[in-house]
């Protein structure tokens, strides 16, 4: 599940006693410039570490609390947080044989101050110690700062897994199956109520399904023996 049914934007009501969810589907052209905004966010972050994302930034292209979270959580179908390659990050600085990652770098801090400042550094001595062992392996303080914590959530990069920048009616779709995705894992039982003229006055969207209102039954079918769920026809 992509999505938690707390997190999806909808709307709950009593009607004649009966409590009733219903789950807001993004219909097609809705909050088209607002995803356009999010996505140029996005694009404007690619190769930049999570610690220049701003969650507030990103909410603020859409404006609504709930559908931003979703839509967020939506494109990590073609954005994802990389964690930089030791030697990605490395590159250029030095040639360290004795050094693989950065947790090999924070263990030779650790036995330097033990062995040079018994273990503990206080402010006075902390920009001398770390001078004196960034020369060891001729890097700059800021570049041994950067690469003890380049493993960290905070420096992973953002990446795009697409070729394309992913298109706003992509998004949306996306969106309203994982929102979907997540009524269903929520619910106990679910009825589909099928509407044979839709079928009818819709040659299209009956191309899309198959044969028509037929196909799409069988298709309902498939799919609950295989996931195996309990299903009836009435």
């Amino acid at each position: 599940m992509r999505f938690s049914l707390q997190d999806v934007k909808k709307s709950v009501q009593r009607h004649r006693g009966e409590l009733s969810v219903s789950l807001h589907f993004l219909r097609p052209g809705e909050m088209h410039t607002e995803i356009e905004h999010l996505v140029a966010y996005y694009e404007s972050l690619l190769g930049q570490p999570q610690r220049l994302f701003s969650l507030d930034d990103a909410r603020a292209c859409i404006g609504d609390y709930r559908l931003a979270h979703c839509l967020i959580a939506t494109l990590s179908n073609w954005y994802r947080w990389r964690q930089r390659e030791w030697t990605e990050a490395a590159q250029g600085l030095a040639s360290w044989p004795d050094l693989s990652s950065p947790t090999q770098l924070r263990l030779a801090l650790y036995q330097y101050v033990n062995v040079y400042y018994q273990g503990f550094l206080d402010t006075q001595t902390r920009a001398q110690a770390l001078q004196a062992f960034a020369a060891t392996y001729n890097i700059s303080i800021s570049e041994l700062e950067y690469l003890l914590v380049v493993d960290s959530e905070d420096e992973a990069i953002l990446v795009r897994d697409a070729p394309q920048v992913p298109r706003v009616q992509e998004i949306a779709t996306c969106y309203n199956q994982w929102a979907f995705e997540s009524a269903l894992f929520n619910a106990s039982s679910v009825y589909f109520v099928i509407d044979c003229n839709t079928f009818a006055k819709s040659q299209a969207l009956a191309l899309t399904v198959g044969t028509g209102v037929g196909a799409a039954i069988k298709r309902l079918c498939y799919l609950a023996k295989l996931f195996g769920v309990y299903y009836d026809f009435t």
